[in-house]
C-alpha cells in the first residue's frame, strides 16, 4: 500500500462522519466514567480519532458531521425506515452535548442539519467541492457513501489506513460506485430498513447488476432474466414486477442527497482558533489529564 499521506493534498477537505466515529468509539473504547459516573469514553475516543487525523494529515480544510435529532425527509418516503434500529444507549445520549462542545472549543468546524442525515450533508459537500476540481476524503465505514466516489471523492478508512477510489469500491461490492444504489435496491439494507425485493440477496443483486446493468434497465429488459444462471432465475421476473414499487422507493431512500441548502463556502471549513481555557474546563471536569498534558504542550492548540 502506499504512503496514502503522500497522496492527500493539503488543499484536500476531509469530510469527518461523527456518527460513525462516534457509535465506533463508544463500542472500541473503554467504557470510561469520571469521578462523579458521567460517562466519557465515547468522548474521549472521537477526540483522540480526530486529534491523528489531524496531525496525520495536516489538512487545510475540515468539517465533522452528525446527524441531527428527530426524523428526515425519507420517514416521509417511509415511515418504517430505521424503525428496527434499537435506541441510542443512555450512556452515549448524554456524551453529545459535551462532546460538541469540546470539538468546537478545539477549533472544528462542526455542522448538524435538521431535515437529512450526516450522509446528506457530506454528499451535498463532497460534489460542491468536487466541481470546484477540489479533492475530498470523505471519513467513513458506511457502505451507502461509496455511491459518491469518483476520481475527486475518495473515502478513507482511518483505521486501516486505506483510501477507496473507483477501482478500490468496485474491487470490494463487485459493482462500480455508480451502482451501489442499485444494489441496496435490490437487496435492502436491514441496518437502515430498507425492504429492497423479497428474496434477492447480495448474489442475486450482483448477477442482475453485472449481466443486465442498472435497476432501470433491468426492468427496460426483465424477459433477460430467465436467461440468467442463477438458481430461481426463471420465476423472478414475476417478483420482480409484484414488487417494483418497492425497489423504486428503495432506491430513493437509498439515495444520498447532494443538494442540501448548506450555504456554506468551503473555504469556511477551516480549523478555528482554539479555546484554551473552555478546554480546560471541559478537560478538567471529564478528566481527561492525558489531553490537558498534550494542551498544554500545545499539541492540540491552533493559534492566531
Amino acid at each position: 500500500m502506499k504512503n496514502i499521506i503522500n497522496q492527500i493534498s493539503r488543499n484536500t477537505l476531509i469530510l469527518v462522519d461523527g456518527s460513525y466515529y462516534f457509535y465506533r468509539a463508544y463500542y472500541a473504547f473503554p467504557s470510561l466514567t469520571n469521578s462523579i459516573k458521567e460517562p466519557t469514553g465515547a468522548i474521549y475516543g472521537v477526540i483522540n480519532m480526530l486529534r491523528k487525523v489531524m496531525v496525520k494529515y495536516k489538512p487545510k480544510y475540515i468539517v465533522v458531521v452528525f446527524d441531527a435529532k428527530g426524523k428526515t425527509f425519507r420517514n416521509e418516503l417511509f415511515d418504517r425506515y430505521k424503525s428496527k434500529r434499537p435506541q441510542i444507549p443512555y450512556n452515549l445520549l448524554i456524551q453529545i452535548t459535551p462532546l460538541y462542545e469540546i470539538l468546537i472549543a478545539m477549533g472544528f468546524p462542526l455542522l448538524v442539519i435538521n431535515g437529512v442525515e450526516a450522509d446528506d450533508v457530506i454528499g451535498t459537500l463532497a460534489l460542491q467541492v468536487s466541481k470546484k476540481g477540489l479533492s475530498v476524503l470523505i471519513i467513513t465505514e458506511d457502505k451507502d457513501m461509496a455511491q459518491l466516489v469518483t476520481t475527486n471523492i475518495r473515502l478513507i478508512n482511518t483505521i486501516f489506513n486505506i483510501i477507496l477510489g473507483p477501482v478500490e469500491i468496485t474491487n470490494k461490492y463487485g459493482i462500480p460506485p455508480e451502482l451501489i444504489i442499485d444494489l441496496i435496491a435490490l437487496m435492502g439494507d436491514s441496518s437502515d430498513n430498507i425492504p429492497g425485493i423479497p428474496g434477492i440477496g447480495g448474489k442475486i443483486a450482483l448477477s442482475l447488476l453485472k449481466e443486465i446493468g442498472s435497476l432501470e434497465t433491468i426492468y427496460n429488459n426483465l424477459p433477460i432474466i430467465s436467461s440468467l444462471k442463477f438458481r430461481g432465475a426463471k420465476t423472478l421476473e414475476k417478483k420482480m414486477i409484484q414488487y417494483k414499487d418497492i425497489a423504486f422507493l428503495s432506491y430513493k431512500l437509498a439515495t444520498i442527497k447532494t443538494d442540501v441548502n448548506l450555504n456554506i463556502d468551503h473555504n469556511k471549513l477551516v480549523m478555528k482558533v482554539t479555546d484554551i481555557k473552555k478546554l480546560k474546563i471541559l478537560f478538567s471536569r471529564y478528566e481527561f489529564n492525558n489531553l490537558l498534558i498534550h494542551l498544554e504542550n500545545s499539541s492540540l492548540l491552533i493559534k492566531k
